[in-house]
């Protein structure tokens, strides 16, 4: 393994994941697993993620409901959103339009009209155009995260 690779692979699995009711969320590891296997598709181009794409969100769910098919799922914008706080991954903003509160989850409608996309570390990018690292890098989110919360049930 590289020394990209194993960068990147601990940078994801670095990943901050909030919760709620003594449950942590998996919902940006979704996301993630989302990004994946739409790069692999061709379907993100251009390191451009867009907050309104019905393909990301779509797939989002599906993840999300294979992975845990008895819970409510988080919606969308909120990983899009948190996403944001971790090393790898950047919203461009319209208009210097960035939240004052990070912390704070803006609503969807605030996110559609200020987010001009999102982007992720261009070394990360160029990781996940080849199909070998894409692979290992989505074994190592779904090892380190959905696993062991799978096994807990």
């Amino acid at each position: 393994m590289n020394l990209k690779m194993t960068y990147y692979i601990n940078e994801l699995l670095s990943t901050h994941r909030g919760g709620s009711k003594g449950k942590t969320s998996n919902a940006k590891p979704y996301l993630l697993l989302s990004l994946i296997d739409l790069i692999k598709n061709g379907m993100i181009i251009g390191n451009k993620i867009l907050f309104d794409s019905d393909t990301l969100k779509e797939r989002y769910q599906k993840e999300s409901k294979y992975y845990e098919p008895n819970s409510p799922i988080t919606p969308f914008y909120k990983p899009f959103f948190h996403l944001n706080s971790e090393s790898y991954y950047h919203i461009k903003w319209r208009y210097n339009s960035a939240p004052k509160n990070a912390s704070r989850t803006p609503s969807a409608k605030y996110l559609r009209e200020n987010v001009e996309y999102a982007v992720l570390d261009e070394d990360l990018w160029e990781l996940l155009q080849n199909e070998e690292a894409r692979n290992e890098i989505k074994e190592a989110i779904i090892s380190f995260f959905i696993k062991p919360a799978k096994e807990k049930k």
